[in-house]
């Protein structure tokens, strides 16, 4: 049995050149917090090349730099030190099959698979334990009143703000009985094949909400337009996945290159 209290945990929070490696997009940023317990032992934040151009939506999300990752090291030249920071640790994500496929697919190139024995989705154990509107990272941090504005990237941020999240939500349930071992999961490499789309949570939640969408979409020549949209579903086609809508401003179906969305908004509901 786990006792949180001096287990060594890796929060772990990557960002990538869009929304699926099927479609040949790679991870640009690792970070990882590294913690016994709740103590901090350690903080890495790793820019990774792409070898790849970044998504409108990447860049609206990241705020990364494409000439700083160019010159950054590919994911081949960083394993050896990404390798022991997530060894016999207890891995923490948020949304763990979104970011977990990437990572999967980055070793896969190496023809490497990955094993963790110990993983723990911070979104499937808020979904599990609290009735809230919303849980995305954002939106979770409110709830539990844990800091957010943390500085440095938006990787790294992240994964702090999922540190105090993850602990936040273990001291709460604890008046329920609920230990370490009763969050952890087996992640063995390739446990998730093609079985569905995996997106952020915000976006997820904005398309399966039922209700209509406020976007900013940039078109292939960089154009942008903001329209209302009613999504109907998510489908691959050959080249990326789309969102299938009913446009309220053409009066007709759309489909929405995923990648391509900039910003949106739920109507009468949160960003």
């Amino acid at each position: 049995m786990f006792n949180i209290a001096n287990a060594r945990f890796a929060f772990l929070d990557i960002e990538t050149t869009g929304l699926s490696p099927w479609f040949g997009d790679r991870i640009c940023q690792i970070a990882v917090v590294l913690t016994e317990g709740k103590r901090i032992k350690g903080t890495v934040d790793l820019l990774i090349n792409p070898e790849r151009t970044l998504s409108p939506s990447a860049v609206h999300v990241n705020h990364l730099d494409g000439s700083k990752l160019s010159a950054a090291p590919k994911f081949a030249e960083i394993t050896e030190q990404l390798d022991p920071l997530l060894k016999d640790a207890v891995i923490v994500c948020h949304n763990a099959k979104f970011d977990i496929q990437f990572l999967d697919n980055e070793y896969r190139k190496l023809d490497r698979t990955i094993e963790f024995p110990n993983l723990i989705d911070t979104l499937l154990m808020s979904r599990q334990f609290y009735e809230l509107p919303s849980y995305s990272l954002k939106h979770l941090a409110q709830d539990f009143s844990v800091t957010t504005n943390l500085g440095g990237s938006q990787a790294l941020a992240d994964a702090l703000t999922m540190k105090n999240l993850f602990f936040a939500m273990t001291d709460s349930l604890k008046a329920i009985g609920k230990s370490l071992d009763d969050f952890i999961g087996i992640y063995n490499s390739p446990a998730w094949p093609q079985e569905g789309v995996y997106l952020p949570t915000e976006l997820s939640e904005a398309i399966y909400s039922g209700k209509r969408l406020f976007i900013k979409y940039m078109d292939k020549d960089g154009e942008t337009s903001e329209r209302w949209v009613t999504p109907k579903e998510v489908i691959g086609l050959a080249d990326y996945i789309y969102l299938q809508a009913h446009c309220h401003t053409r009066a007709a179906e759309r489909t929405f290159r995923l990648d391509r969305i900039i910003e949106f908004k739920v109507e009468n509901g949160k960003e």
